[in-house]
């Protein structure tokens, strides 16, 4: 399933998140976290993590993913496994490539890219993933994000114009499996549709019952 979900950050955080990544010495080859044959594939600029201005992004976006109703509900998220900040200036790319299984030793179950730049800021670097043969060409707006099942593989395709800034990063799911996730969401979506119809209390419990006790049964 790969899903998108519009707007995880607001205006004003969007700005701020910008503002904190202006600084040029701030970015570093991306090419050094990458490895096996992604090593290769990689041509991206890399927020140095250690900066504070850098660290204090990261976790107000991983705050801010983690606090998402859609994510949360498609995702049942673990733990963040990893995230990073990247910068793709024109010429720069990354190649075909699938994430690693693990991540600072856990276990990667679905991959975000969360879009920092509005599309008309830059010209190619579109995020294309491969599903069942078939090929997703991404572009979002600045604040939106694209999650999707990391088996899945990816490439950013070359930026011909401009800069390119995302947040992307690897959740740790509490159910390993992508179709047991995908019914798992549709029951969270048949729920807010009974809500918003002014269904029963007692017909959207038993639901809701139901769907916690999948949980149960498909979780680690």
């Amino acid at each position: 399933m790969i899903l998108q979900i519009a707007n995880v950050l607001d205006r004003p955080t969007l700005a701020a998140i910008r503002d904190a990544l202006a600084k040029p010495a701030l970015w570093e080859d991306g090419g050094a976290t990458a490895k096996g044959r992604a090593k290769a594939a990689k041509n991206n600029l890399q927020a140095r993590l250690s900066d504070p201005a850098a660290k204090g992004v990261c976790e107000t976006i991983a705050a801010t993913i983690l606090a998402n109703d859609m994510v949360r509900a498609a995702a049942l998220p673990a733990a963040i496994a990893r995230l990073m900040l990247n910068r793709y200036d024109e010429g720069m790319e990354y190649g075909a490539h699938v994430d690693a299984p693990y991540v600072d030793g856990v276990r990667t179950d679905l991959s975000f890219t969360l879009f920092l730049s509005e599309p008309d800021e830059y010209g190619g670097g579109a995020l294309v993933i491969d599903s069942a043969g078939a090929e997703d060409e991404i572009r979002l707006p600045a604040g939106s994000l694209i999650l999707y099942p990391s088996s899945f593989l990816h490439r950013v395709e070359r930026v011909t114009r401009g800069s390119r800034l995302a947040a992307v990063g690897w959740i740790k799911s509490r159910i390993r499996s992508a179709g047991q996730r995908a019914m798992l969401f549709e029951l969270a979506g048949a729920l807010a549709d009974l809500a918003a119809a002014g269904a029963p209390a007692a017909t959207r419990d038993r639901l809701a019952n139901l769907r916690n006790n999948l949980i149960r049964e498909f979780g680690d």
